[in-house]
C-alpha cells in the first residue's frame, strides 16, 4: 500500500501556492483577557461590608473571562483561502459504505464525482473523503481515507479540483 501525505499536512503546497492560511485576528482574545484582569481587580479591591458577595463573585467572573481568553488564544485556528478568488475553504467530510469502496476508486479515478450521491453514505464509516470546498464552489481540495486502528489514513494522494468538476463535487457534499 503506497503512503500518502494527509490533505492538512500539504494543503498549502499541493497547488503550487493557490491556497493561503489566514489566521484569525487576535482582538478579541486580548479585550477578554484585559476586562477579566480588570473584572478581577475590582473582585478584589471592594471594600464594601455586604462587598464579600459582590467581591467574590466578580473575582469568579473576572477568572472566567481571564480563562475564556487564554482559551481562544491556544485554540485560535486559522482558516484556508483559495489565493485566487480570497474565498474561504470549508471542510467537509462525507462517510462512505465500506461496500461502496470499489465503485469510490471509480468515481475518484474517472473524477465523476456527481455520482458520488448514489453511494451510500452512513454517518459513520470506515471508509470516508475529506474535502476542502471554497465558498464559491469553483475550486476543491479531496482524499479518500480509510480507518485503521487507530486513526483515519490517506488511501489516495490529495486531488485538485477546479471549475464544473470543483461544482460536481459541491453538489454531492449538498
Amino acid at each position: 500500500m503506497e503512503k500518502y501525505d494527509y490533505i492538512e499536512d500539504v494543503i498549502l503546497t499541493v497547488d503550487e501556492g493557490n491556497v493561503t492560511r489566514k489566521s484569525k485576528p487576535v482582538i478579541l482574545p486580548v479585550v477578554l483577557l484585559l476586562l477579566g484582569v480588570v473584572v478581577a481587580y475590582f473582585g478584589t479591591t471592594l471594600k464594601e461590608a455586604n462587598g464579600d458577595l459582590l467581591s467574590s463573585l466578580l473575582l469568579v467572573v473576572g477568572l472566567v473571562i481571564v480563562v475564556t481568553g487564554i482559551t481562544l488564544f491556544i485554540v485560535k485556528k486559522g482558516q484556508y483561502l483559495h489565493r485566487p478568488s480570497g474565498k474561504r475553504l470549508k471542510k467537509h467530510k462525507i462517510y462512505i459504505a465500506p461496500e461502496q469502496s470499489f465503485k469510490l476508486q471509480q468515481v475518484l479515478s474517472d473524477k465523476t464525482y456527481d455520482k458520488l450521491k448514489s453511494l451510500r453514505q452512513p454517518n459513520e464509516s470506515n471508509l470516508s473523503l475529506e474535502i476542502f470546498l471554497s465558498e464559491d464552489h469553483e475550486y476543491a481540495l479531496l482524499q479518500a481515507l480509510e480507518f485503521i486502528p487507530y486513526s483515519d489514513v490517506p488511501t489516495t494522494p490529495v486531488i485538485v479540483c477546479r471549475g464544473e468538476v470543483a461544482r460536481a463535487l459541491a453538489s454531492a457534499v449538498n
